[in-house]
């Protein structure tokens, strides 16, 4: 709510700026302070509606315009088929319906609208107080058939004195009523920050909930596609791992001399009964034996040899 300038005055229906006057002189200096005095009061209240009126009627005119177009766009949004224009179309609406309660918010805190009303009240209460003093003024001066006195005077001072006090009552009330509505004001300020402290804190424990699943989903993620890859590559080293072929060589009698090739290399000789080659590479390989002396014979077999493993192999001679 906006601070409340004082209204400046100096006292004016002082019974010494009316003594030991002509009985005319003080009368007139009467009337003229008294409807002075009650002039600057209403005329302060007359003034400072201005700005009420007009801060308030903004914002009234403004409130209702967010919501008529607030309360439209979802009307027009549905008459599109592009979800995305449906979706921007409400978001605006939210954000203007909001606007226009906090701008309700903003006229009952700052009392525009409260405030208005309140002084014309006041003033208008003035006015009928003036209207009622220079009412009983004439009849008291009508109903006198003699002359006037300085007792006169005094009466008349009594009447002007009670419009003074009946100002003061009004200006007295106002303030009062003004302190409660700055009250009231604060503490409905009070009361929103404290909700949207609230829901801010909400939202920000929601968004650290999400923070951290997502950074958990995260974690969890690149834990699993680390693992992926490791057994990925494990599997891949393994399959790279060289075998040995272990080839049995069966005689009908005694061993003899033998050239062994493999994969169709070059043929080494060998004497004996169990041949091998270490380090060879997993998959399809082909063992080839000729024996040397006669009467010749010749064998050829295929061997698979899986990754880190013995691939074993017999080959037997009739002769």
């Amino acid at each position: 709510m906006a601070s409340k300038p004082d209204i400046m005055k100096q006292p004016s229906l002082t019974w010494n700026r009316y003594k030991d006057k002509p009985t005319e002189d003080a009368l007139k200096q009467l009337y003229e302070d008294t409807q002075a005095d009650s002039k600057t009061r209403r005329t302060w209240y007359w003034t400072s509606i201005k700005t009420k009126r007009w801060t308030s009627l903004s914002v009234r005119f403004l409130a209702v315009l967010l919501l008529l177009v607030g309360t439209a766009l979802p009307l027009l949004a549905g008459l599109s088929n592009d979800a995305a224009t449906r979706l921007t179309c409400t978001q605006i609406a939210v954000t203007l319906l909001a606007t226009a309660g906090l701008l309700q918010v903003a006229d009952k805190v700052f009392g525009w609208s409260t405030g208005w009303m309140r002084y014309i009240n006041t003033v208008t209460a003035m006015e009928s107080a003036t209207n009622a003093f220079d009412i009983e003024w004439s009849k008291y001066l009508i109903s006198k058939s003699a002359a006037l006195e300085p007792s006169d005077v005094q009466a008349l001072f009594a009447i002007s004195e009670g419009l003074e006090r009946e100002l003061i009552k009004l200006q007295t009330e106002e303030t009062k009523n003004w302190i409660t509505e700055f009250n009231a004001g604060l503490s409905l300020l009070d009361s929103v920050i404290k909700a949207q402290r609230e829901e801010t804190q909400k939202q920000l424990e929601a968004l650290r909930t999400t923070a951290s699943n997502a950074q958990a989903s995260s974690k969890a993620e690149e834990k699993a596609k680390a693992d992926a890859e490791a057994a990925a590559a494990k599997a891949e080293a393994k399959a790279k791992q060289s075998g040995t072929i272990d080839v049995t060589l069966i005689y009908k009698s005694e061993p003899k001399l033998l050239n062994v090739s493999l994969d169709g290399g070059t043929p080494e000789e060998f004497l004996g009964s169990s041949w091998s080659r270490a380090n060879i590479p997993p998959g399809l390989h082909t063992v080839e034996v000729k024996t040397l002396a006669e009467p010749k014979e010749s064998a050829r077999r295929s061997v698979l040899v899986e990754p880190g493993a013995i691939a074993k192999l017999e080959i037997k001679f009739l002769m």
